[in-house]
């Protein structure tokens, strides 16, 4: 019997042809073109999964943090964070010519696509890959596709969910055995283009 459970990063090759960037931010609301960024991490992967590079900082977004509950950040955290106009350059420089891998993709991709617009400049991220619709098309037996379900299935232990860089971290580890199984089962992984509105969910993909 194949055993689909992909290894731990170290022991895999991610599919070439892309720069693997693991994005997560926390944010003060759900709608990018009216809440902010609260703290963004990012971690861009080498071919063997491990982490070539990390950038992660909180943000003083200058408005109300929003849900304190969910993310923990709260006025006084984020007193004295930089705004995100002044970490644009480097968060620029860690996601040039990358591919993001985010859960829930379009989510982080909105927001950051947003501040970097205010902050005068262009987001340089031209493809995406969500995990939430990797999972999806694996077809995994759980009850949902939350980062703390999928955590557990893979075994991934989460230090402290909602933080940016601990779900980058837990991401990472998901998205290598995902697109273990997948290499696996030859599916495609669902990596689509920024400025397409093309779905990310087929109606029904082939397994081999």
């Amino acid at each position: 019997m194949i055993d689909l459970r992909a290894p731990a990063s170290g022991t895999v090759t991610l599919p070439r042809g892309h720069r693997w960037v693991v994005v997560d931010v926390e944010t003060s609301g759900v709608r990018a073109n009216a809440h902010r960024v609260l703290s963004v991490a990012a971690l861009a992967l080498r071919e063997d999964g491990s982490v070539e590079r990390e950038f992660s900082s909180l943000v003083d977004p200058g408005c109300d943090p929003g849900p304190v509950h969910i993310h923990n950040l709260t006025r006084e955290r984020l007193a004295g964070a930089p705004r995100f106009e002044d970490i644009a350059s480097e968060l620029a420089d860690i996601l040039a010519g990358g591919t993001v891998v985010a859960h829930n993709a379009s989510f982080d991709y909105g927001f950051l696509d947003a501040e970097f617009r205010r902050a005068g400049r262009t987001l340089p991220v031209q493809q995406r890959l969500c995990t939430l619709a990797l999972s999806r098309r694996l077809d995994l037996d759980l009850p949902n596709y939350r980062l703390s379900t999928l955590a557990e299935h893979w075994q991934i232990q989460q230090l402290q969910a909602h933080d940016a860089y601990d779900d980058a971290r837990v991401l990472t580890e998901i998205f290598l055995r995902s697109a273990g199984m997948a290499q696996t089962l030859q599916l495609p992984l669902p990596v689509v283009n920024c400025r397409s509105s093309k779905s990310v969910y087929p109606a029904s993909v082939t397994r081999v």
